[in-house]
């Protein structure tokens, strides 16, 4: 609330939308290759491409490092989607819908981030009401 009343709202979008990101690549991890399938088509050749900075000297790409191929192709992706974060978020949760076993099934971070990005506009017009008007929980 504090960044809405100092009149940030696009910081706000953006840190949302980089949590997001984020947070979706270290989820889907390992699965990221079906999720970029899901909303981009991309290549096998484009796949590796995204791993390929991230592999060992052996060329092996551990388990644990999946996030960052899949955080390097969902920045790409978002940028492509255009500047809009709130269908940037809408178009990845139906990515995430469309997979095999769905992580949005059990994972609902996605959807409250959703509520919340429809909702800046009126937590702005509120950050800003005269006391008194416009208190209710946020």
């Amino acid at each position: 609330m504090a960044l809405l009343k100092m009149d940030c709202q696009g910081l706000v979008a953006k840190l949302v939308l980089d949590f997001v990101l984020l947070t979706t690549a270290v989820e889907v991890a390992s699965r990221w290759r079906e999720l970029a399938e899901k909303l981009a088509r991309v290549s096998r050749q484009q796949m590796e491409a995204y791993e390929a900075p991230h592999r060992d000297k052996n060329g092996q790409l551990d388990n644990e490092s999946m996030w960052k191929p899949a955080y390097d192709f969902l920045l790409t992706w978002a940028a492509h989607v255009g500047d809009s974060y709130r269908d940037v978020i809408q178009e990845l949760h139906l990515g995430l819908d469309r997979m095999r076993t769905p992580i949005t099934k059990r994972w609902k971070h996605l959807t409250g981030t959703l509520i919340l990005v429809n909702c800046l506009d009126p937590l702005r017009g509120a950050a800003f009401c005269p006391t008194g008007y416009g208190d209710f929980a946020v």
